[in-house]
């Protein structure tokens, strides 16, 4: 019996967690996001420093019939990340141990992926398709195993200052003095 795709994913998101931690001494810590309501599997930072990037991850277990690699992320248009400290994921896994990763930031895996209508027309699907070892669109893009965890550290380092926290600012939530019937409202504040 074949792997589903909830399994395929979770191993994925399995190994990204490891091999980021592996390859960087520990210096990258990944977190499990619960609910990835918006697609996003693992979210990752510097150990010590508040940056960090959002991973979706994808594995794949053989190539295509053409010797590439195949995996698909779906969307609604407006949903699709486009923030470069969103940063996609993909690995190729042959005879359990995995042999090429991808890591694309969303701008890129955007302009670089074909993109046609899915579920009646309702959502966008990307479709990613890569040589592991021949020149493509993706070779940029193509590590070993022991670059993945510096990979990912030279991307967060480089990312804009509008992605990165603001020093010494908090969120801090208040309740608002609405009637419990009316709900809660979350306000952010300066609380330094």
């Amino acid at each position: 019996m074949a792997l589903s795709d909830v399994q395929a994913g979770r191993i994925g998101e399995f190994l990204l967690a490891v091999y980021s931690m592996l390859t960087t001494d520990g210096a990258l810590v990944p977190f499990q996001v619960d609910a990835d309501d918006d697609h996003r599997d693992l979210v990752v930072a510097v150990k010590g420093k508040s940056t960090f990037a959002s991973l979706q991850a994808k594995a794949c277990f053989g190539l295509g019939a053409s010797g590439f690699v195949q995996s698909n992320a779906t969307y609604f248009e407006r949903s699709i990340p486009n923030d470069p400290s969103w940063i996609y994921v993909v690995v190729l896994v042959l005879e359990l141990a995995p042999v090429t990763w991808w890591v694309v930031p969303a701008p890129d895996f955007n302009r670089l992926t074909t993109h046609s209508p899915a579920r009646g027309g309702r959502e966008i699907e990307l479709h990613f398709r890569a040589h592991p070892d021949r020149d493509d669109a993706f070779a940029p893009f193509r590590v070993d195993t022991v670059e993945l965890g510096p990979r990912l550290m030279k991307l967060i380092a480089a990312l804009p200052p509008f992605t990165k926290p603001l020093p010494g600012a908090r969120l801090v939530v208040t309740h608002s003095t609405r009637s419990p019937s009316a709900g809660s409202t979350l306000t952010p504040r300066d609380s330094r």
